[in-house]
């Protein structure tokens, strides 16, 4: 009789265990949040809980601060059908990733994930430094063309058939070593401003440069025979030397303002997309040197082969031709990257970029200065010498024209720094001119957050 009471008692006590925890309570978590509802069952690790609007929720122990008081009347339970569990970001899709999952044949409980876990996975510092450099791709415009064309001259006038056209005997070596202006090395330092997990705007400043590019040009001509004049007659030689190097070197600070679009990749990383525009300010260096040596001898003989004297013209002119011209446009950049985390406070950017900008309009100044030493004359008669040196100073803008070839029929680009627009008779198609940074170019960095 004893052990039967005994076992009525002991099955009592259990039964009002679990009737009291049956009843409403609220879990209170570390993060802040509370989640109430009918607790239903719990363990050494986790406690499982009915919660009216997300359904059952397995609660680990270790993210629980303490469980609330008992609720002992429905008005209780009507205070906590909405449970305080903290608004979730407006880009997050916080309904989905609460809700639980359901089978049609079984219902299946999945550990929810709370809108507070994403947001502090996507949580973002205020502000951002992002320190990058690579290699820009230009197009260069006028820059570029007018390289080309004279790369082009030179390798017409090696026709062989046009070199006959003009004498027989002229020997000629050309050679065009100019190459175009195609890489800029391109470094860029931004502050960004993250107004979400997935929007920010960046304030920046780049840095472009191609450092100084030369080229050499070198024209040789050589003519020699024998002339008859009559019962006497010259032997003539001839030789003309032209050179040129030119050098040039394009600078460019773009200041950007930039949007970004940032989607997460899982935890470790995110791809974006970015745009917006650039206040650009350019500077063109220009530095040629050139040596124009022409060398002239005709030695005259009698019928008899009798010598009677030299005549020369020679000829040595040495110059420098520079300036530095200065222009400012507006341009815009798209393009995309991803921001791969290597820790919380720092990130790994990889980036590629489309950039258009066509400067138009370049005004600078600059100096032609030239120096000459000449002979000419009768060896019979003294020679006559010469030699000086002048310096031009020049300012306007720089222009581009076409200068027709009467030998090759055809018709190649030049630049050059004029006061007016430069007029001839075999000058064409003048303009301001043009030189552009279209293209695209790939930067890596570092982004530190703080």
């Amino acid at each position: 009789m004893k052990k039967e009471l005994l076992k009525v008692f002991l099955i009592s006590f259990i039964m009002l265990n679990i009737i009291s925890l049956s009843f409403a309570a609220k879990i209170h978590l570390k993060n802040g949040s509370i989640i109430g509802g009918e607790i239903i069952s719990f363990d050494n690790t986790s406690v499982t809980i009915i919660e009216p609007v997300l359904g059952t929720m397995k609660v680990s122990k270790d993210k629980i601060i303490n469980i609330g008081p008992l609720l002992a009347n429905k008005a209780a339970k009507k205070r906590i059908i909405e449970p305080e569990i903290q608004k979730p970001k407006v880009q997050e899709p916080a309904r989905k990733a609460v809700l639980p999952q359901f089978s049609k044949t079984k219902r299946a409980i999945q550990e929810p994930i709370l809108p507070e876990f994403l947001s502090e996975q996507r949580e973002k510092k205020r502000i951002s430094l992002y320190l990058s450099g690579g290699i820009s791709i230009i197009n260069g415009g006028d820059l570029n063309g007018v390289i080309r064309d004279i790369n082009q001259l030179v390798n017409d006038w090696n026709d062989p058939s046009l070199t006959d056209d003009w004498d027989d005997s002229l020997l000629t070596d050309y050679s065009a070593d100019w190459k175009e202006i195609e890489l800029i090395q391109n470094w860029k330092g931004e502050v960004i401003i993250n107004l979400s997990p997935s929007f920010s705007f960046g304030l920046g400043v780049e840095y472009l440069d191609t450092k100084k590019k030369k080229g050499t040009i070198t024209l040789n001509d050589a003519y020699s025979g024998t002339e008859d004049i009559g019962l006497d007659y010259y032997n003539y030689s001839k030789k003309y030397y032209d050179s040129f190097e030119p050098e040039q070197q394009l600078i460019v600070i773009p200041l950007t303002f930039n949007f970004y679009y940032f989607i997460p990749i899982f935890n470790i990383a995110e791809f974006f997309l970015k745009g917006g525009v650039s206040y650009n300010f350019a500077r063109l260096k220009y530095n040629e040197t050139y040596q124009d040596d022409h060398d002239k001898q005709e030695d005259y003989y009698a019928s008899d082969a009798t010598f009677w004297y030299t005549l020369i013209d020679n000829d040595l002119k040495n110059g420098t031709y520079s300036y530095e011209a200065k222009s400012k446009e507006t341009g815009f950049q798209v393009g995309g990257g991803f921001d791969i985390k290597l820790f919380s406070f720092i990130s790994l950017v990889v980036e590629g970029t489309y950039r258009y900008i066509n400067f138009k309009d370049w005004t600078g100044d600059g100096s032609d200065d030239l120096s000459w030493d000449e002979q000419w004359g009768r060896s019979d008669l003294d020679y006559s010498t010469d030699s000086g040196n002048k310096s031009d100073a020049l300012e306007g803008r720089i222009w581009y024209y076409e200068i027709y070839d009467s030998a090759t029929d055809k018709e190649y680009g030049y630049m050059s720094l004029h006061e007016e627009e430069p007029w001839l008779e075999f000058i064409k198609n003048v303009r301001a001119a043009k030189i552009n940074l279209n293209g695209y170019s790939l930067r890596a960095g570092i982004k530190i957050n703080f």
